[in-house]
């Protein structure tokens, strides 16, 4: 019985301690510049600016076009709004890994690939 009870003690604590590990601030680890890949977009180049805006640069043009875009971070998604036929959308994506180098999205079944290319300022 003993052993029964040193399990289920041990169980619970590590549980308990589980649940105490604090989230990543994402809003805070998002912020630079990133090459975004995935197989339903073109590759380029995804820049988060720390007042919520972020923007689309091309390798062929350095300019950056933000038009608009906003981005914000609820628990575990990135949401995003952008341009779209219609005006602007909005899109929640969930962030399935992050590390400093890189971070993963998923909505739907479909992955998407952020890769950092520059620290941020």
């Amino acid at each position: 019985m003993r052993p029964l009870v040193i399990g289920v003690t041990f169980a619970l604590l590590s549980a308990s301690i589980a649940g105490a590990v604090p989230q990543p601030d994402y809003a805070k680890l998002i912020i630079g510049s990133w090459l975004y890949s995935s197989k339903v977009r073109p590759t380029r180049i995804i820049v988060f600016h720390p007042d919520g805006s972020w923007g689309v640069r091309k390798f062929d043009n350095r300019a950056e076009d933000i038009r608009g875009r906003r981005w914000h971070v609820e628990g575990d998604s990135l949401v995003l709004r952008y341009p779209s036929d219609h005006g602007f959308d909005t899109h929640a994506y969930k962030i399935v890994s992050f590390t400093r180098r890189e971070f993963v999205t998923d909505t739907e079944g479909y992955r998407f690939t952020y890769t950092r290319i520059e620290q941020p300022h």
